[in-house]
């Protein structure tokens, strides 16, 4: 089914209930608008794009508008030759897009940084983890503040494969997320912890689906949200395990801190379980700066804003401490001292 033969979603359903499709499309929600493929360098060098031959079917809207309206790929294989990959996604247009494609043959990992001053930019990551491969992932956005920002994300992990995966969103104004991670073979694992600070009326949805679809499978996923002065933050967390899944572990957990009474945080974990052997916990907290914490630091010379800056970037930083892979973690936490400078 192409764009236009489908039906506008209405906020019934889970993944449109809180960002309505309407208010992320960059025009009218009936036209495809041009959009200018965004520029992308990997390692230093320019990545050169190919035509897509055939569109993947999907009946996920947001998937089917980004690869209509731009209808090429940068593909990029991790091989032993260059494990380390540093990728950077530039768009200057009013609207860009940029689709990545990652096929993992061996241990490495991607650091991905996302900037430039378009008012729409639209990002579509697939990857697909081979056989017994470590991989570890940082994405860091620093859009434009006054973005539009709509992302989707399909992963696929492979037997004895893991994905750690980090995130910092600090960029663009209206970003809707829709990360999906599939555990298709015996023994795959995904680490997943994602960083969100919303300032100044910023509003960020993500909606996160892990499926278990083999057994002894493992997976943990961890948002921790910071909103302050009308910011507006969104997790919605869909941990699906199959039939025939005995043996897998998996978690996730949502924490919100709220900086000012304007300030607004949605949590909704969501498990289905459909295997009897299993281990699986969900939980979501919010709450506002502990007031004796902000008494500690100004105590210490610190003044009240000050204090409250110390607690936000240690309560984001948190977010990294359980990445493994020193690479990824000091881009992503160099980025977060960096945007909260």
């Amino acid at each position: 089914m192409t764009y236009l033969e489908m039906p506008i979603p209405n906020r019934s359903e889970h993944l449109w209930r809180y960002t309505p499709w309407k208010k992320i499309h960059p025009t009218k929600v009936d036209a495809i608008p041009e959009i200018k493929p965004a520029t992308v360098m990997v390692n230093g060098k320019l990545s050169k794009s190919n035509s897509i031959a055939e569109i993947p079917k999907s009946e996920e809207i947001s998937r089917v508008f980004l690869l209509e309206s731009n209808n090429t790929r940068h593909s990029i294989t991790i091989e032993n030759e260059a494990k380390e990959y540093e990728i950077n996604v530039n768009c200057e247009s009013e609207m860009e897009s940029c689709h990545l494609h990652f096929d993992v043959q061996s241990s490495g990992n991607v650091c991905l940084r996302l900037s430039g001053k378009s008012n729409w930019f639209g990002l579509s990551i697939t990857a697909i983890l081979h056989k017994n491969v470590t991989f570890s992932f940082a994405l860091a956005n620093d859009l434009n503040e006054q973005c539009t920002f709509v992302r989707c994300e399909d992963w696929e992990i492979s037997r004895d494969s893991s994905l750690e995966y980090g995130e910092l969103s600090t960029g663009a104004n209206r970003i809707k997320s829709d990360i999906r991670t599939y555990l298709k073979g015996t023994n795959s694992t995904l680490t997943q912890n994602i960083a969100v600070n919303c300032d100044a009326g910023r509003v960020d949805d993500h909606h996160i689906e892990i499926h278990h679809l083999s057994p002894h499978t493992n997976s943990s996923l961890c948002v921790n949200s910071a909103c302050a002065n009308k910011g507006h933050a969104i997790g919605t967390g869909l941990l699906i395990i199959e039939e025939n899944c005995d043996g897998s572990d998996a978690g996730q957990v949502f924490k919100n801190l709220l900086l000012s009474e304007d300030a607004k945080a949605e949590a909704i974990p969501e498990l289905e379980v459909l295997s009897d052997d299993v281990s699986a916990a969900h939980g979501a907290a919010s709450s506002s700066v502990n007031p004796e914490q902000i008494h500690y630091l100004m105590a210490r010379g610190f003044s009240r804003e000050d204090a409250k800056k110390e607690i936000l970037e240690g309560f984001l930083i948190s977010s990294f401490a359980k990445l493994s892979n020193d690479k990824t973690r000091q881009f992503l936490m160099e980025k977060l001292t960096v945007k909260a400078d």
